[in-house]
């Protein structure tokens, strides 16, 4: 979910939601909505936008005008999609901040019915390094041990596969060209890839390596390494991976309920995981206790959970690394 004011925009279901209310977007709206957000803050000028909405169109410049000031108002700020004279457009908006490659796990906590235990066996193995010879001898090596894996030149080139939204974990050569190993992790972290990485570098140095475990990385080979080590530390680090995505699910599925709050319930509820009664919650909202009543049921709806216990672990996750402010107004 990506949040905008007070909006959350779904690319991947197509669902936008103002104060967690569902909005009407049309499709052509949602396409130059679309288009906007993956540009992340860049100016995107008039003609491309026709040509991404409206690929097969012969259409008019008033056409893209109108679906903007739809949008604006559906949005309700004018100044998020910010018009640069004689150049386009551009969406100001404020991301769910990433999670870090690696949370704890927090035992017990809920997990939907739907999901399903990772088999560590399964998660694949991403190699990145720009060396032909490493590449293909590591290879090698994870195909005669049966392990899945995918091979990359370069950082760039890991950015753009189209790559499943699953658990991985990633070989990673510390000195690549263009965009170093260092930068390929910061990037991944940024996307909320909940992805452990083993560094691999023929030239290591103290500081570099601290720098990478303080980054999150899980180890830091030198170049040549023991085979017999290697696929000691993929074992466990596959294993690592497969819990880091389960809990990084739960964050995901946490976040997601939580967006459809209301201001004001976003208020309330750090006052019902602090154990404070109906009564004690309308003192100190200022309102009456019937309406701290409706806001604690509503708020357990949409968080959907009966349990406070189970509330406050769901509360535990979302605010770790909160994706919106816990304070609002009604």
């Amino acid at each position: 979910m990506i949040r905008l004011g007070h909006a959350t925009i779904s690319l991947e279901r197509r669902e936008a939601f103002l104060d967690g209310r569902p909005l009407r977007v049309g499709g052509r709206a949602f396409e130059i909505l679309s288009v906007l957000m993956q540009a992340d803050g860049r100016i995107v000028s008039k003609n491309e936008l026709i040509t991404q909405v409206w690929p097969d169109t012969v259409v008019e410049e008033n056409n893209l005008q109108v679906q903007i000031s739809s949008l604006r108002k559906l949005l309700g700020e004018k100044e998020l999609i910010q018009t640069v004279p004689r150049r386009g457009y551009r969406l100001l908006k404020e991301r769910e901040p990433p999670l870090p490659l690696f949370h704890p796990v927090v035992p017990d906590l809920l997990v939907s019915e739907d999901q399903q235990t990772i088999d560590p066996d399964s998660v694949p193995v991403f190699i990145v390094d720009d060396e032909a010879s490493v590449r293909t001898a590591l290879s090698r090596l994870l195909r005669a041990e049966g392990i899945a894996h995918r091979i990359f030149a370069s950082a760039e080139e890991l950015l753009s596969a189209n790559l499943d939204i699953g658990p991985a974990c990633l070989l990673l050569d510390v000195s690549l060209p263009e965009a170093t190993g260092l930068e390929l992790q910061s990037a991944l972290g940024q996307r909320g890839h909940p992805w452990p990485v083993i560094f691999m570098t023929g030239f290591g140095t103290i500081p570099m390596s601290v720098q990478a475990m303080k980054a999150g990385a899980v180890e830091f080979l030198t170049k040549p390494f023991n085979e017999d080590q290697l696929l000691h530390i993929l074992r466990t680090t596959r294993q690592r991976a497969a819990i880091a995505f389960e809990q990084w699910q739960r964050t995901q599925s946490a976040r997601q309920r939580a967006t459809l709050l209301t201001p004001r319930e976003r208020e309330v509820l750090p006052l019902i995981v602090a154990g404070l009664s109906n009564k004690h919650i309308a003192n100190r909202l200022g309102t009456s206790e019937v309406t701290a009543k409706v806001h604690r049921k509503h708020i357990m709806e949409k968080m959907q959970t009966r349990s406070l216990v189970s509330l406050v672990k769901l509360y535990g996750l979302i605010s770790a690394e909160p994706p919106f402010s816990m304070q609002g107004s009604s």
